[in-house]
């Protein structure tokens, strides 16, 4: 799995779900109905700050390699945000649902509704949303309730990582371009889905 330079912050970022879902529309005028389906995940759309040169091609570098090999990264949006919620693990293995215990929280943390949160299988991230907030009790546990559902089960003491959620995945697209500036400065863009 590739990782950008360390000091790499993107200037922006927009994350989106990946919905295999639908919505059935019945052909007479009757009721719509949504139809669930397991397995939505995200995405995110990156824009990196001009780069020096000397930075700019250690990036493009990477990204050409994830391309193929996969990418990981942390969610920008998140940078200090998210307090400090200590070492948080899986608190029993869960097969799948919305709803994770965690414990060895810091007592007292505060979960937020729309905080991000990774879950480690593997040594691969899954990247989920907090939907309801929630505090953990005096010995450090709660209950996340996130979205989407579960894709992979969690085991026992799976890391979680609150404080610096991470996406991972394939750079996406059938194009990969860069600018170089007459400063010589290197502006670039991607995409990045879980693939998993």
């Amino acid at each position: 799995m590739i990782e950008l330079p360390t000091g790499i912050v993107p200037s922006a970022a927009s994350l989106r779900v990946i919905d295999f879902g639908g919505v059935l529309r019945p052909s007479l005028g009757g009721k719509i109905q949504r139809v669930n389906r397991l397995g939505n995940r995200y995405a995110m759309d990156v824009t990196l700050p001009p780069l020096p040169y000397e930075v700019g091609r250690q990036v493009v570098s990477r990204l050409i390699r994830a391309k193929s090999e996969g990418l990981r990264m942390a969610v920008p949006v998140t940078k200090g945000k998210q307090g400090a919620p200590g070492a948080p693990l899986v608190n029993g293995a869960v097969t799948g649902g919305t709803s994770v215990a965690i414990d060895t929280l810091n007592a007292g943390y505060a979960a937020l509704e729309g905080f991000w949160v990774s879950f480690v299988v593997s040594d691969q991230h899954y990247l989920h949303n907090v939907v309801a907030p929630v505090v953990a009790n005096g010995s450090g546990q709660a209950t996340l309730t996130i979205a989407p559902e579960l894709r992979v089960a969690l085991p026992d003491n799976a890391a979680v990582h609150l404080a610096a959620p991470m996406i991972e995945g394939l750079v996406t697209g059938d194009e990969m371009r860069w600018e170089i500036s007459l400063a010589h400065h290197i502006g670039l863009s991607f995409s990045i889905e879980e693939a998993a």
